[in-house]
């Protein structure tokens, strides 16, 4: 009984189409399920719900791990403000590999959105990141982006 691999992680977005764009256009990432609606009754036992209705979507970088987009429809949940802090235990990101942290900070800053993470490279070796940000989508779910030296042949870290 083994882990086969980490398969997704799923945000809960107030808008299917909106977090689409914002995925997608904004930080460039593909489709990779296409928008479905489901109302099946085995999707209900699945997130423990008497009764579900919802739009999903995957997208991602096409390396085998996607972010799951979930419109919840019924039972419909309301954003509670002050719950996207994130030092709160419950609270979860996603972070991805880059190339140019720089970049991505202005291209997101243009965008009007608020980045967190030091400016200064650290030099550290691999596995740690030499710069990092943090910042969060249109629902408040927090993302990383970390620019890092290439994994050495041969190392077992992520």
């Amino acid at each position: 009984m083994n882990i086969q691999s980490i398969y997704h992680t799923g945000f809960v977005v107030r808008d299917l189409e909106r977090s689409l764009e914002f995925y997608t256009g904004l930080l460039g990432m593909r489709i990779e399920r296409a928008p479905a609606e489901s109302d099946d009754p085995w999707l209900a036992q699945v997130v423990g719900y008497p009764s579900v209705r919802m739009k999903m979507a995957y997208v991602g970088v096409g390396d085998g791990h996607s972010i799951e987009l979930i419109e919840y429809i019924e039972p419909f949940g309301t954003p509670q403000p002050g719950l996207h802090d994130r030092n709160r235990p419950g609270s979860a990101h996603a972070a991805m590999v880059v190339d140019d942290v720089t970049s991505w900070r202005e291209k997101l800053e243009a965008s009007r959105i608020t980045v967190f993470g030091p400016r200064e490279v650290r030099d550290l070796g691999y596995p740690w990141a030499r710069l990092a940000i943090y910042f969060q989508d249109p629902d408040g779910n927090w993302l990383e982006m970390v620019e890092r030296y290439p994994k050495p042949e041969g190392s077992t870290e992520n």
